[in-house]
């Protein structure tokens, strides 16, 4: 008997530590999650700050990550606009401004072949007025700084890469809903 009460106090031991081992994960899980939410909520309360003051910020960030991208403010003085450019994905990105109300206002490529997959923006039947650069590929964890000369409007953020994957379909980034609207003011 005192065999078995030996092992079950092991065992006993041994799953106490697995337990406090998880929960400590989980707590440090909590904390990155309440860190990011306070950063994002920070940034969101600066913005409405600038908004109710009536002054708009020239610089701000664009996190690309897989499927999205977040401008930070969503709001600009016009003029010189400079962003901060911040791959935290796992996959190769990029930004690409154009002045348009939104990404449904966009062109779609509507063929099959080229460059594009039929859905993603046709970047060339996008008048050169309104095309107002890009970063170019961002690879994880890079940063790209780019300016920009934005007069007051509405423009949209994309990614338009294409993935292709071993079955033989397209991964299009911009499809899986990488876009958002940045607003720039007088």
């Amino acid at each position: 008997m005192a065999r078995q009460a030996d092992g079950d106090r092991y065992g006993f031991g041994v799953g106490t530590l697995v337990l406090m081992l998880m929960a400590l994960v989980v707590a440090f899980a909590a904390l990155a999650v309440a860190g990011q939410a306070w950063s994002r909520s920070n940034d969101a309360k600066h913005a409405a700050e600038n908004v109710s003051a009536g002054t708009f910020p020239s610089k701000g960030t664009v996190t690309l990550e897989e499927f999205q991208i977040i401008a930070s403010p969503t709001q600009y003085k016009a003029g010189k606009v400079t962003l901060t450019v911040k791959n935290i994905g796992t996959m190769t990105h990029e930004m690409v401004l154009f002045r348009a109300a939104n990404a449904d206002a966009l062109p779609k490529v509507t063929t099959a072949g080229g460059e594009r997959a039929v859905g993603d923006v046709d970047e060339e039947a996008v008048p050169k007025a309104d095309a107002m650069g890009e970063t170019g590929d961002v690879k994880p964890g890079k940063t790209v700084v780019k300016t920009f000369d934005l007069s007051p409007g509405s423009y949209v953020l994309i990614c338009n890469i294409d993935d292709p994957q071993p079955d033989g379909t397209v991964l299009s980034h911009f499809q899986r809903g990488m876009h958002t609207t940045i607003d720039v003011v007088q």
